[in-house]
């Protein structure tokens, strides 16, 4: 689990019980069976209304990434690519497809088939970007689906206060009943803004960051690749893929060579022009 998530949750967990005893109530005014019902499944019966079942099937896969998918290590691929282009250079692009076995981004196995097979820049282009467009479409259908359940879940907390405050106002011969009639018309407002704001627009978020860090690395790695295909010079290739990454990250040519990994990998390091 990712530590920042699961401590972000838990303080504002932490925030709403600590508050709730410092007012002297107890949790168990916060606790309302109808109104978890109202809240939760309809929200989610109307979210998914705009989505299909293929869409639905993928939510508990897209909570379990909020909660544990770490940021595409941009730093990592930036290796894997200067250890391709020392070998191309070295060996030839054919010699390429020897190394896809040793490669675990399936993103980078698809660039590097292609050009091992000698398929045309323009079209490894097309086809690369046709296979980023497409994990798009389905990261925002994911997250966009999050968003829906945040705007809906608080529509319908108001929809259970003001069905609580019909059934209260058609009983009002018996006054004692009227605090707490109003307490549990209001419960389920207070579900509403939680769902939201606790939980679904927070996945949401997530979702679109981590999104928006797997498409920056993508681009990245297809820049790299088609480089590496018209015959860029590793070092070359190097500070232009460490354009994309932090000041405080970037170690150039010389110092991702150091890096082990790289020189057992490829051979001697080949002077770059």
């Amino acid at each position: 689990m990712n530590p920042l998530v699961i401590g972000g949750l838990l303080a504002a967990l932490a925030a709403i019980v600590i508050s709730t005893f410092m007012d002297g109530n107890s949790l168990g005014v916060l606790v309302g069976p109808s109104s978890f019902v109202l809240v939760f499944l309809g929200s989610l019966g109307a979210a998914v209304i705009s989505y299909d079942l293929a869409d639905v099937k993928r939510v508990p896969a897209a909570v379990l990434r909020a909660f544990k998918g770490a940021p595409a290590d941009s730093d990592r691929t930036i290796d894997t690519l200067l250890r391709m282009a020392e070998i191309a250079r070295r060996d030839g692009l054919l010699a390429l497809e020897k190394q896809l076995a040793g490669v675990d981004d399936r993103f980078i196995q698809s660039g590097l088939q292609l050009i091992a097979d000698g398929v045309e820049v323009d079209t490894v282009r097309q086809m690369l970007e046709i296979d980023i467009a497409a994990l798009d479409e389905r990261h925002r259908s994911m997250f966009s689906l999050f968003e829906s359940l945040g705007s809906y879940a608080p529509t319908f907390g108001m929809m259970g206060t003001v069905i609580g405050l019909i059934n209260m106002l058609g009983n009002l011969s018996d006054p004692s009943q009227l605090g707490l009639g109003m307490s549990l018309a209001l419960l389920t407002t207070l579900y509403g803004v939680l769902f939201a704001n606790l939980f679904y627009l927070p996945i949401g978020a997530r979702l679109k960051r981590l999104n928006a860090q797997e498409l920056s690395v993508r681009d990245m790695a297809l820049d790299a690749m088609l480089s590496i295909q018209e015959g860029m010079s590793p070092r070359v290739l190097v500070d232009r893929l460490e354009a994309y990454l932090p000041v405080s990250q970037r170690l150039g040519y010389g110092g991702r060579m150091d890096r082990p990994q790289l020189v057992d990998a490829s051979g001697p390091a080949t002077e770059a022009a």
